[in-house]
């Protein structure tokens, strides 16, 4: 049987005026619809002419180095302020939303967006973020990759507000952005509209990113990323077992473990082991199995050395690996996590996101990221395309049937695509 691993993903937005004197703020509803569902069609997106070459100068890989350093700050917050829950987010998304935020944002607000998500404005140019950013979905979505990735953004525009063209013609060619008209008024209506594209775009897997919305929107940002990856070396169902997981010293539960002997990258530290696994196409995910009492120490030193060294130590060697099947979920409150990263203004009245309506009004009111991943086993593999190999008769045991680590990086756009914790299968 093949293993599939499924992840779906939404980033939401709101943004509220700072105040809510309507009466100032009323427009003509014709001034933004112009950027209408049919401008920009999921699977329409073509790699540009960087496509082929995998080098430096992509503009993809100028962005990679800061987004990696923001994927690990970010873990290590929401790893600090969610010590005893399983965690889930997406570091890709929140970066591109933020980037795309920053269109319409100047002054302190935008300057602590860029530092926020890790971007060093004296040394890449703003020019260069965007078109890093730009490229990376451009690389997420092209239908010839083996993997089946997606991304995307979207802008819900309330009829009552009036957004400049300038921002709008930015989000849609930078960020391939549709923007749909929203009626905020009638908060059913709208919550239905926005929840209805999240679950369309994450296939199903995120039915109700929202339970209400704010009437007083002006706009709200939903940003998604969708993967779908088949393992290099699948497991076999048959070997699927029940075995204890351990939570903590007090708690197990029964969870079915995958289990599979074969050649892997295998690090074995004094920290952790570190098992890699392949993906078809270009993308892998690392398994981190901290030693016992060692998972507190590894998350609050998280970073990229500590990876580097990590696969630096690693070897091809035969082990019978067993690893849980588990879905999880995660909701992480963006407004409090970034607060504590610097990202202030933004959340506060004091924030300058004038870019966007050419007033000084707006802030966001809430932010909120929510992630689902699953891996379990789907569909039958033909027997012309099993994998037999020939292993040694003796071979070390790597079980992940304690709290472990996982992130799953894409080589394409070099960026980590999901990355969290398992404390709890079952959860």
């Amino acid at each position: 049987m093949r293993v599939f691993l499924f992840l779906g993903e939404a980033l939401l937005f709101i943004l509220v005026l700072a105040d809510h004197h309507e009466g100032d703020h009323k427009h003509d509803k014709d001034d933004h619809h112009d950027h209408k569902e049919d401008d920009h069609k999921k699977g329409e997106h073509h790699v540009n002419e960087y496509h082929h070459q995998h080098n430096k100068s992509m503009p993809s890989y100028k962005i990679a180095q800061y987004t990696s350093k923001f994927s690990f700050d970010l873990y290590r917050q929401v790893a600090l302020d969610h010590p005893s829950e399983n965690i889930v987010f997406s570091p890709v998304s929140v970066s591109t939303s933020f980037a795309f935020l920053s269109l319409g944002a100047k002054a302190q607000t935008h300057s602590q967006i860029i530092k926020g998500i890790g971007l060093n404005i004296s040394e890449i140019s703003e020019q260069e973020i965007h078109e890093g950013f730009h490229h990376l979905l451009d690389l997420l979505n092209d239908v010839d990759r083996e993997l089946q990735l997606s991304g995307g953004n979207a802008l819900f525009i309330s009829q009552e507000h009036k957004i400049l063209q300038t921002f709008l013609d930015k989000a849609k060619n930078l960020y391939h952005s549709e923007a749909f008209s929203t009626d905020f008024k009638n908060e059913e209506a709208a919550k239905n509209q926005i929840n209805s594209y999240v679950e369309k775009n994450t296939h199903g897997k995120i039915p109700e990113l929202l339970e209400s919305v704010d009437q007083d929107a002006v706009l709200v940002l939903i940003n998604y990323i969708y993967f779908r990856g088949k393992w290099e070396k699948p497991f076999d169902e048959e070997w699927t077992r029940e075995r204890n997981f351990h939570i903590n010293e007090n708690t197990t539960v029964k969870v079915p473990f995958m289990s599979r002997t074969g050649l892997y990258n295998v690090a074995f530290t004094k920290e952790a082991v570190v098992v890699s696994l392949h993906y078809k196409g270009d993308a892998d995910a690392l398994f981190i199995l901290p030693k016992k009492g060692k998972l507190s120490k590894i998350e609050k030193n998280f970073n990229e050395e500590t990876i580097q060294k990590w696969k630096k130590s690693m070897e091809k060697k035969y082990v019978d690996l067993s690893l849980p099947k588990f879905k999880i979920s995660g909701t992480i409150d963006l407004k409090e996590t970034l607060s504590k990263m610097g990202v202030v203004n933004i959340f506060s009245d004091n924030a300058d996101l004038s870019g966007i309506t050419g007033r000084n009004n707006l802030k966001v009111s809430k932010a909120v990221h929510k992630a689902v991943l699953s891996v379990d086993e789907k569909g039958t593999e033909a027997a012309g395309s099993t994998v037999v190999e020939v292993v040694p008769r003796s071979t070390p045991d790597v079980i992940f049937n304690r709290p472990f680590i996982f992130s799953l990086c894409d080589y394409k756009t070099k960026s980590v695509l999901f990355t969290g914790r398992v404390l709890n299968p079952q959860k």
